[in-house]
């Protein structure tokens, strides 16, 4: 099953038991900028995303990166309208990242009987009649307990938060469609039609019972536990070893761009030590087509500073991934997926809103 197709399942599965066909809402309220559930108290011996944890005011001024902190107002959401364009660009994407490795290289190594990871993802997909498409995204939260022993069950929750039109203008034609609260998109042959629905749905478990040991996705190939706490902390030593993994494809996926998923994807929520994810952003900053876009703000109105890979497909189109970075701490807080053309286009999204170690028992739902 494609990602695509993974993300659009799980929503459909989340909508509501009973859904009025005729009902009339304004979606944008439901699913614009959904609140952060509260947390649970987890016995964490390290938080990726905290910050604060290393004092880097002088490597942020190093690179001249500001980010005005007010706790006392509410920062601004931006809608999906709204390009997230720099604030400024005072340094290379090579100079802040070569900073951001050396602050997540302080951390402190840890382990723990869960690898637990909290994510928002988001997703652009064109919908309505042909003479008057129009945009909406969905969206979903997910919650991931991994087990580090075989002994333990893994267990993954998630839940739908609805979708909506991406912008003002997808608004209007939604409207003249009807105000649909619902939509079907065609499936391949043998399979259902998926129903995407503007409600969100329950939090559910995805597969009762647990599942049993679990590996994890690096350049889109099976990794276990063991291997990537394997894997070499040198930045030179950590690219040869995905130059193997890249033969070991077929080389279907450029070189390049496997290099910079598979880094991407350590620094993003792989549970790899300080000194992995440190060599992974220096792997990335010696990667041609890398830029800084400078301070924008993610999905959730956080600001970061982003740093771009852009790449052009087999039909000439562009395409962006902008990977956004707390400057304080060096974590990464988004990943974002664009299509550049006339209008920059937000495709997709992944927030993520913690990863951690956990000795505690996973939630019953």
């Amino acid at each position: 099953m494609s990602r695509h197709r993974d993300v659009v399942q799980l929503l459909s599965e989340a909508r509501p038991a009973q859904l009025d066909r005729g009902l009339s809402i304004d979606l944008t309220t439901i699913t614009a900028f959904p609140q952060e559930a509260p947390t649970r108290k987890t016995n964490t011996r390290r938080l990726v995303l905290a910050a604060g944890l290393v004092p880097t005011v002088a490597a942020a001024a190093a690179v001249a990166v500001t980010v005005a902190q007010n706790p006392a107002a509410p920062t601004p959401r931006p809608t999906l309208s709204q390009r997230t364009a720099p604030a400024d660009k005072p340094a290379t994407a090579q100079q802040f990242l070569l900073v951001a490795a050396e602050q997540v290289a302080v951390g402190e190594a840890a382990t723990g009987r869960y690898w637990t990871t909290t994510t928002e993802h988001g997703e652009t997909r064109q919908v309505g009649p042909k003479a008057g498409p129009y945009d909406i995204v969905l969206r979903m939260t997910a919650e991931r307990w991994m087990a580090s022993s075989p002994k333990d069950k893994s267990w993954e929750f998630y839940q739908s938060l609805g979708a909506a039109p991406a912008t003002a203008a997808d608004k209007e034609a939604w409207k003249r469609d009807g105000s649909p609260a619902q939509w079907t998109e065609p499936a391949p042959k043998g399979m259902k039609p998926i129903v995407i629905a503007a409600a969100g749905g329950p939090r559910r478990l995805r597969t009762p019972g647990g599942m049993g040991p679990r590996d994890y996705l690096l350049g889109g190939q099976p990794i276990s536990p063991a291997a990537l706490s394997a894997l070499p902390d040198d930045p030179a030593a950590l690219k040869a070893y995905l130059v193997r993994k890249h033969k070991d494809t077929g080389g279907l996926e450029g070189r390049n761009d496997y290099l910079f998923n598979s880094a991407d994807a350590l620094v993003l929520e792989l549970p790899v030590t300080p000194e992995v994810r440190a060599a992974a952003y220096k792997l990335i900053a010696g990667l041609d087509g890398i830029t800084s876009l400078g301070t924008v703000t993610d999905q959730h109105g956080r600001k970061g500073v982003a740093v771009a890979y852009t790449r052009r497909g087999d039909a000439g189109a562009r395409a962006q991934t902008r990977l956004i970075i707390d400057p304080r701490t060096g974590h990464a807080l988004a990943e974002e997926s664009w299509h550049l053309g006339a209008r920059d286009k937000l495709m997709s999204y992944t927030l993520i809103t913690g990863a951690a170690w956990s000795d505690d028992a996973p939630p019953s739902k």
